[in-house]
């Protein structure tokens, strides 16, 4: 707009026009600067009583000057004919900037400047008004644009927090829940039994290293753990736990998002029967049919009140990540009183 006003300025100052016009001139053309500067700042934040007293008082800043001592100049009706595109919605704004722009050439005709200098005033307004019209509507689109990416990187920011904090419960529940259980396995046994102690620390520090291991995993953002291999260790560390678990594998291959998804899936379940049941039993089942893959963990020695209790930070997570891939997880109590847990993902 700066620029377009110092262009009619200069226009007015370089054309033979006698100091009365000239003065009247610039201090409309000055006036239509700031009342379209206020229409440029936010259009369509203002109150439509505001807009519209604007607009008139562009309207009467514009023709006036023209019909009481006859000062013209090309493009006159341009910042009222962009303030009727910003003011008025739609397709209701163009008969009225048309109307606009033939008014002032009818106003000029009648002043007597000739078809020629009332044509160039009539066009030159059209020009003016779609140019600003076009910059008012480029600036909003790039701020909206803007405040778009601002907020696609925020969204992003609270997604990655979310992930790492997921996957942090996730995977330093279950090797603490580990450590925990096998140094206190490792107390009780150091003296009737050295050597199994020693053994049961030897897996504290593989665990460990598997911990800071998968850590790292999670800040790098990918992981490739697999579901027989967690089976294995869940199996393993189930009887560390006294817990005797009974495991049925019979599925091939999985895609790798599907078998770590699984994979943590039944490291979080492993976590929460050690941390919240006083199971002596698990079921451990993984069965492939055809496009479908069912994994079912079920543990006994879980309250009722407990078993339909569903932690927010455990199996609403894996529920998660299940939804991610395509699957769905479900928590019932069976009528033999074990409490079940099912994942299941169609690949």
């Amino acid at each position: 707009m700066t620029i377009l006003l110092a262009a009619q300025i200069s226009t007015l100052l370089a054309g033979p026009m006698p100091p009365r016009q000239l003065t009247a001139s610039l201090a409309a053309v000055t006036a239509l600067a700031v009342l379209q500067a206020r229409h440029l700042r936010a259009p369509a934040r203002s109150p439509l009583w505001l807009r519209l007293g604007l607009v008139s008082a562009e309207g009467l800043t514009t023709y006036l000057p023209l019909l009481a001592i006859g000062a013209a100049w090309p493009g006159m009706g341009g910042f009222l004919a962009a303030s009727v595109l910003l003011v008025l919605p739609g397709r209701a704004a163009w008969p009225l900037v048309a109307a606009v722009i033939m008014g002032l050439f009818a106003a000029a005709m009648s002043q007597g400047l000739g078809v020629r200098n009332s044509g160039n005033v009539a066009i030159a307004s059209l020009a003016v008004g779609l140019t600003l019209f076009g910059v008012c509507h480029l600036t909003s689109t790039i701020m909206h644009m803007r405040g778009m990416h601002t907020e696609a990187t925020q969204l992003a920011v609270v997604k990655e927090r979310l992930r790492f904090a997921r996957d942090l419960h996730d995977l330093l529940g279950y090797n603490l829940a580990a450590i925990t259980l096998k140094a206190e396995l490792s107390r009780r046994l150091i003296r009737k039994d050295p050597a199994a102690a020693g053994d049961e620390l030897r897996d504290v520090v593989d665990i460990a290293r598997q911990a800071v291991a998968e850590v790292r995993h999670v800040v790098d953002g990918y992981r490739n753990i697999s579901l027989a291999q967690e089976i294995a260790a869940a199996a393993s560390l189930l009887a560390s736990a006294d817990v005797a678990a009974r495991v049925e594998m019979s599925c091939g291959i999985l895609p790798d998002k599907v078998d770590s998804v699984l994979a943590m899936v039944l490291r979080e379940l492993t976590t929460n029967i050690l941390r919240h049941s006083t199971a002596r039993n698990c079921w451990i089942t993984a069965v492939q049919a055809d496009e479908h893959i069912t994994l079912s963990v079920a543990n006994d020695g879980v309250p009722r009140a407990a078993a339909n209790h569903r932690d927010g930070g455990g199996l609403e997570n894996l529920a998660s990540r299940l939804e991610a891939v395509g699957g769905t997880l479900s928590a019932t109590v069976c009528d033999d009183g074990r409490f079940r847990v099912l994942a299941e993902i169609a690949i």
